[in-house]
């Protein structure tokens, strides 16, 4: 079984919207948090970030980390079909440094498909 992790992030300022890459949150988590691997970070991490981020550029900031784990499913007449059979997603989003929302689901979480 394989596990995708997609971990990325929005600074929504008033000017413009920017996008936090992967390897933006592990340069700058790295040296707070000893990370150096996607699967390495935590949601306590991930959330520090976002409000450290948010804090500073004085924004709302998105936050997400998807896990998905692929394998055999939907079997029919002998056949497979390799697809997503376990998906975790956390979201945080804060606001001028403030937690407004911090949520782990089961799905894809909807709220991210508003700003990306």
């Amino acid at each position: 079984m394989e596990v995708e992790f997609n971990i990325a992030g929005r600074i929504l300022a008033k000017d413009s919207t920017r996008i936090i890459s992967l390897a933006e949150i592990l340069a700058s988590s790295a040296a707070g948090f000893g990370v150096t691997c996607a699967a390495d970070l935590s949601e306590e991490a991930l959330a520090a970030y976002c409000k450290a981020v948010s804090a500073q550029n004085a924004c709302k900031v998105y936050l997400w980390k998807d896990r998905e784990e692929y394998g055999n499913a939907n079997v029919f007449n002998g056949g497979s079909d390799y697809e997503v059979v376990n998906e975790v997603c956390f979201l945080c989003i804060c606001d001028c440094g403030k937690e407004m929302v911090r949520e782990t689901t089961n799905h894809w979480n909807e709220r991210i498909d508003a700003v990306i």
